[in-house]
C-alpha cells in the first residue's frame, strides 16, 4: 500500500532539520521540492525523497550525509536509487538510433544490450581510442582512467545523454542514468588498464628486474625501501656539494680587466718594462638561485628525490629559495631547509595543501604564480632550476608568461624524470620551454644527477 505524499510542512521540516545538521538547504530549494512532488503528486515517501536528492544534494561528498538525515528524519532504510519504473537505455535510444549505430557501433551494442561483455568492449574502444596511454610513466592507473575518461571519444558518447525533456522528471532520471553509466564505464576501464599494465609489466620492467644492477645507475622510480633510503642520503649530498662549489666559486677573486694607466705607472719603476701586470679587481657576482619542483601525481617518487636534493642545497647555501608547484606555486624554503632524511616526503604526504585550483598539472598557471611571489626578487644574477617532467594535462602554455620567464632568469636549468624519447609527445611540453634553458637533462638516476651536478657547477657564476 503506497503512502501518502509528503506534505509541504513535512519538507520544510525536514529542510530545517538538514539545516541544524550543517547540511544547508536555501529556502528557495525547500519551495522548488514543495512544488515538484504537488506538479506531479508523487504519492510515495521512497520516491519523494529519490526526487528530493536532486534539489537538496550539490556535490558527490554530500550524498551520504543526505542519506544518513533522510533515514534518521523518516524513520526508514534510504535507496537513493530510482527502483519505480526507471528509463533503460531503450526509453531514449529512439532519438538517436541511426546516429549512433553509424558512428560507434561499440557504444550502440552496449545500449542495446547493457551487459558485462558490451560493457567491457567498450572500454576496451575507450582505451584504444585514448592515444597518449605509456605504462612507463611513474603515474598511477587511476592517472590514466582520469584521463580518458575526459577523452574526446567519452565526451562525444556523453552527448547520447543530452536529451531535453519539458518533464523535470525525465530529465532527473535521464542525468541519473548517465551518472550510473559513466561510473561503470570508469570502473570497467580501470579493471581493464589493471589487467593490461600486470600482463605487460615484464616487457617494459625487464631493465630493472637485475638485482645486481649498480644502485647508482638504478631508476628512482625501481628502487625498494633500503635503496631508496641510501639514495635518498646521497641526493642530499649532491645537493650539499652543488651549494659548496657556488659559494666557492662566488668568493673566488679573479683578476678583472686591464688597469693600463696602473700598469704603464708600475712599468716606470722597471725601466718602462711590462714586467707584471695591474688589473682591476672582480666584482664578486653572488648567484641567486631559484628552484621549481613538480609535486604532481605524475612525478610521484622522483619529487621526493628532488626534494632532498634541494634539502642540501638549502641547507649550505642561504641564497636559494626554494619552490612546489601543481597548478600553482607554494614557497618551501624554510620548511625544507628545516626537514632532513624521509621527513621531507611529509610535503607530498599533505599533497592537498599545495593544490590551488584542480590539482592537475598546469605549468603556465604555475609559472605566473610563481614569477608573481618574486617579482621583487631582482634579476641580476638570478638562476632557475626546474625539477619536473612537463607533463601539462594538454593545457595551453600563455606566451607572455614565457617571455616574462626569459626576461627574468639570466639562467634557466630542466631536471626532467622521464625518459628522453618521450619528450614533446603526449601532453608533454617541454618543447615550449627548451628555447628558453640553458640546457635540460634526463635525471631519473643518482649517475645522472651527479654529471648534472658536475655540469651546473661550472656554469651557474
Amino acid at each position: 500500500m503506497k503512502t501518502l505524499i509528503l506534505s509541504s510542512e513535512a519538507i520544510s521540516e525536514f529542510a530545517t532539520f538538514c539545516r541544524q545538521n550543517n547540511f544547508n538547504v536555501g529556502v528557495n530549494v525547500t519551495k522548488d521540492a514543495v512544488h515538484l512532488l504537488e506538479k506531479y503528486k508523487i504519492d510515495d515517501v521512497d520516491k519523494a525523497i529519490y526526487y528530493l536528492q536532486f534539489l537538496f544534494i550539490n556535490n558527490k561528498k554530500d550524498i551520504e550525509k543526505f542519506k544518513s538525515l533522510a533515514s534518521i528524519f523518516f524513520n526508514r532504510n534510504i535507496n537513493l536509487q530510482n527502483n519505480n519504473g526507471g528509463l533503460d537505455y531503450e526509453g531514449i535510444l529512439s532519438n538517436y538510433d541511426d546516429r549512433i549505430k553509424s558512428e560507434n557501433i561499440v557504444f550502440y551494442d552496449y545500449l542495446r544490450s547493457p551487459n558485462q561483455e558490451h560493457l567491457k568492449a567498450l572500454s576496451i574502444y575507450a582505451i584504444a581510442s585514448f592515444e597518449s596511454l605509456d605504462f612507463s610513466r611513474p603515474v598511477s592507473i587511476n592517472y590514466w582512467v582520469e584521463r580518458i575518461m575526459t577523452s574526446t571519444y567519452i565526451e562525444e558518447i556523453a552527448q547520447f545523454f543530452e536529451v531535453t525533456s519539458k518533464d523535470i522528471l525525465v530529465s532527473y532520471q535521464i542525468y541519473e542514468l548517465e551518472q550510473r553509466f559513466l561510473n561503470e564505464l570508469r570502473d570497467e576501464i580501470f579493471t581493464q588498464l589493471f589487467n593490461m599494465k600486470n600482463k605487460n609489466k615484464e616487457k617494459y620492467d625487464s631493465e630493472f628486474l637485475d638485482k645486481f644492477t649498480d644502485l647508482s645507475e638504478k631508476d628512482f622510480l625501481h628502487t625498494d625501501k633500503t635503496e631508496r633510503k641510501e639514495l635518498l642520503q646521497e641526493a642530499k649530498k649532491l645537493g650539499v656539494q652543488l651549494a659548496v662549489k657556488l659559494k666557492r666559486q662566488a668568493n673566488n677573486k679573479k683578476k678583472g680587466r686591464l688597469n693600463l694607466r696602473k700598469t704603464i705607472r708600475k712599468s716606470l719603476s722597471y725601466g718602462g718594462s711590462m714586467v707584471s701586470t695591474v688589473h682591476l679587481s672582480k666584482i664578486k657576482r653572488r648567484p641567486k638561485l631559484v628552484v621549481f619542483c613538480d609535486i604532481s601525481g605524475s612525478m610521484a617518487l622522483y619529487s621526493i628525490f628532488g626534494l632532498n636534493f634541494l634539502s642540501g642545497l638549502l641547507n649550505a647555501f642561504r641564497n636559494i629559495k626554494a619552490y612546489v608547484f601543481i597548478d600553482g606555486s607554494t614557497e618551501v624554503t624554510e620548511l625544507v631547509r628545516k626537514n632532513t632524511g624521509e621527513e621531507i616526503s611529509s610535503i607530498l604526504g599533505k599533497w592537498n595543501n599545495y593544490v590551488k585550483l584542480d590539482g592537475h598539472s598546469d605549468y603556465s598557471l604555475s609559472f605566473e604564480s610563481l614569477l608573481e611571489s618574486i617579482k621583487n626578487t631582482s634579476s641580476n644574477n638570478l638562476h632557475l632550476l626546474v625539477i619536473g617532467d612537463a607533463r601539462n594535462n594538454y593545457r595551453t602554455i600563455d606566451q607572455e608568461v614565457l617571455g616574462n620567464i626569459r626576461e627574468k632568469f639570466e639562467k634557466i636549468y630542466w631536471l626532467n624524470p622521464e625518459k628522453k624519447h618521450y619528450w614533446s609527445t603526449g601532453d608533454s611540453v617541454v618543447s615550449n620551454f627548451e628555447p628558453l634553458c640553458e640546457s635540460i637533462e634526463e635525471v631519473r638516476n643518482l649517475n645522472q644527477l651527479k654529471l648534472f651536478v658536475q655540469k651546473i657547477s661550472k656554469q651557474l657564476v
